[in-house]
């Protein structure tokens, strides 16, 4: 008995030379989920023509500047909505941990300041963590709960005043340039990196994204979900404080409410930035498109002189279409992946 060995003939690629994708399909998958930044680059170029005095080198780094702030507070809430968490206490977190720098400037080092506000931040992180793991508040609730908290012990310390920071030192820290690029927008592309290792390439990331898929079956896989959820709390609340310290120096100042409301700008970057609001799928690089994209486009509506109530109408039209064009395109590929 002989046994025929059939090769691929001249000209007919191999099932396994199919398989390989080109250049150009892996660039169309990149820019199919990416779409994102493609709008991003449309819209700089139209504004540039616009007012060429949009890229003129103030305001690019007043464009990076308020991107790094939404950005470093939106690389922890995009752990936490990969995990199907939410928090709404950013605005608290924010607030306290900037009064706890500008409070203790006068006495002590930067460094020592840094470490007080990023040790509250974690702090603040664990006490929401507690509230939704182990007394099951809804995360929503509970979060709400403490961003009330949060503020009424920032007003309580202050006594409702402005706290001036004084150190030329620590403003030329958080206010200062690496090259052209402003320190803030370096940590948060930093940050971000270390998020997208922390979410992709860890048993943590993949516990959050796992219990944000199917807590019910991720309990019974075995993996320690009530720990993640307590740590991810805090990791997000330290995130919150990071942006809190960047956004003290640029005021040279910290109060109650000099991040009130700002959470719904670091959730809007989040969602738009494609990480799933159900939990499951989180996207580091998008989150970074996402707060460069709102930066922008409020940046833009400035230079046009749009009046403020028509900027909240176009911002808000922005991110119902970029939600829904992304809910679509999550919905199409799901079904298609169901074959």
């Amino acid at each position: 008995m002989t046994t025929t060995v059939t090769t691929p003939s001249a000209g007919v690629p191999s099932v396994e030379q199919d398989a390989r994708p080109g250049v150009g399909q892996v660039l169309r998958q990149f820019a199919g989920r990416q779409y994102l930044l493609g709008v991003l680059v449309v819209l700089c170029v139209a504004v540039g023509i616009a007012r060429p005095s949009f890229w003129g080198s103030g305001n690019v780094s007043n464009v990076l500047f308020q991107a790094s702030f939404v950005g470093l507070a939106a690389c922890g809430m995009t752990l936490l909505i990969a995990a199907g968490l939410l928090d709404l206490s950013v605005g608290g977190v924010i607030a306290v941990a900037s009064i706890a720098v500008a409070t203790v400037l006068p006495h002590t080092t930067i460094g020592t300041a840094l470490l007080l506000a990023l040790a509250i931040g974690a702090v603040l992180g664990l006490v929401n963590g507690l509230l939704v793991t182990y007394v099951k508040i809804a995360p929503f609730i509970a979060t709400l709960g403490t961003l009330y908290l949060f503020l009424g012990a920032a007003f309580i310390w202050t006594s409702g005043k402005v706290v001036p920071i004084t150190s030329s030192n620590y403003r030329g820290f958080t206010t200062g340039s690496v090259g052209s690029v402003p320190v803030p927008f370096v940590v948060f592309v930093v940050l971000a990196v270390a998020t997208y290792l922390l979410l992709q390439h860890t048993y943590f990331g993949r516990t959050l994204r796992a219990f944000g898929s199917n807590e019910r079956a991720a309990v019974l896989a075995g993996l320690p979900v009530n720990r993640a959820k307590v740590l991810v709390f805090v990791v997000a609340g330290v995130c919150f404080a990071l942006a809190g310290i960047f956004m003290a120096g640029r005021l040279s100042s910290a109060e109650g409410n000099m991040a009130t409301g700002f959470e719904m700008n670091v959730i809007a970057a989040v969602v738009v930035g494609g990480t799933a609001l159900r939990g499951g799928r989180g996207t580091a690089f998008g989150t970074v498109v996402g707060a460069l994209l709102f930066a922008v486009l409020n940046n833009a509506l400035n230079l046009l002189g749009v009046a403020s109530y028509w900027q909240y109408v176009l911002t808000g039209a922005v991110l119902v279409a970029a939600i829904a064009v992304g809910a679509r395109r999550s919905s199409a590929a799901e079904v298609r992946g169901a074959g």
